[in-house]
């Protein structure tokens, strides 16, 4: 059997699911619109879930810009390129600047260098997910070890 022959299953993570895998990592991606380009802007940030609410640090510019005028979606995945498998979580809603009393009880450092004096909390209006899993292949007798 090739690897062609091989099709994987897609399934549909539960809200419970997504929150748990969400909580688990600490590195996603930011996707915001910006004013000087139609298509995306999506840079990687790492953050920290305070209940289902996505939150990270960043400095001024373009992703800070584009936050309190557009939608935004935040992604994070796994990917096991062997087996053809993985998991996705995507949250989609609108991201503001925190006000102080709103991540007080927080602890995020930035992984980048420079100061990253503002704080973005991403409210999700929905959180979803699928995950990829390859199919067990039948025992190969001809296997060795």
């Amino acid at each position: 059997m090739s690897t062609d022959d091989v099709e994987g299953t897609l399934e549909e993570l539960d809200h419970d699911e997504c929150v748990r895998l969400l909580a688990a990592f600490s590195v996603g991606r930011i996707a915001v619109a910006t004013a000087s380009d139609s298509s995306p802007f999506v840079v990687p940030v790492n953050y920290v879930l305070d209940g289902d609410v996505v939150v990270f640090r960043s400095a001024p510019g373009a992703k800070l810009a584009g936050i309190d005028r557009h939608a935004v979606s935040f992604q994070i995945d796994y990917i096991d390129g062997f087996h053809h498998s993985g998991w996705s979580v995507l949250v989609r809603g609108t991201a503001a600047v925190a006000e102080p009393h709103e991540i007080a009880h927080l602890d995020l450092e930035s992984w980048t260098s420079g100061p990253k004096h503002y704080w973005v909390r991403v409210i999700p209006h929905s959180i979803t997910g699928r995950r990829v899993r390859a199919i067990d292949l039948p025992w190969d007798e001809r296997g060795y070890l």
